[in-house]
């Protein structure tokens, strides 16, 4: 009997129309994984836009705040979005000529939000609702997760002697961030 050279069995024979099949498999997992995992990105996305409406849904209530007592029950149930860290409060509008709107500065934001003050010039409250701590943990510019949203607001303010009141517009802002 003589031997037969050259032959390697099936899967020998086989092995140089397998490495090709490997490689396009291995390719097609590759791209397959990756738009997978762009599509799941651009959900969370949307997710967190979701989460800051929400948040800003629940603060705005029917787009009018009748005090500051009022603003912070509303802050209580935003407490209830837990997908996100949010950062929310007012921004005074221009309300007669002269007076210009500056826009939204998110390095600053947080010494801009609106406060009454109180009586003989001391500090009043702050119309500002967060879910952290904003001294150890805030949004910063370089975050690629930031969501800011805003919303136009009334804001009632009374004189308890002359038993009247007035509307101011505001621009309730919300910040959300991971």
């Amino acid at each position: 009997m003589r031997k037969q050279k050259g032959f390697l069995g099936p899967i020998g024979d086989d092995l140089p129309s397998l490495i090709p099949l490997l490689f396009a498999l291995m390719l097609f997992f590759y791209v397959f994984t990756f738009t997978w995992n762009a599509f799941d990105q651009r959900g969370q996305l949307f997710d967190d836009a979701l989460a800051a409406m929400r948040v800003g849904n629940t603060l705005k209530g029917n787009n009018y705040i009748r005090d500051f007592e009022a603003f912070q029950q509303r802050c209580v149930e935003a407490h209830s979005v837990k997908r996100v860290k949010f950062m929310v409060g007012l921004l005074p509008l221009s309300t007669g000529p002269g007076q210009n709107f500056e826009g939204i500065d998110i390095e600053t934001i947080e010494g801009e939000f609106f406060e009454i003050e109180g009586e003989d010039g001391a500090e009043g409250n702050k119309f500002i609702c967060s879910n952290v701590d904003l001294d150890e943990d805030s949004p910063g510019l370089e975050s690629d997760s930031i969501v800011i949203r805003s919303f136009p607001v009334a804001l009632e303010f009374k004189n308890p002697t002359l038993n009247t009141f007035y509307v101011r517009p505001m621009l309730l802002v919300v910040v959300t961030w991971r």
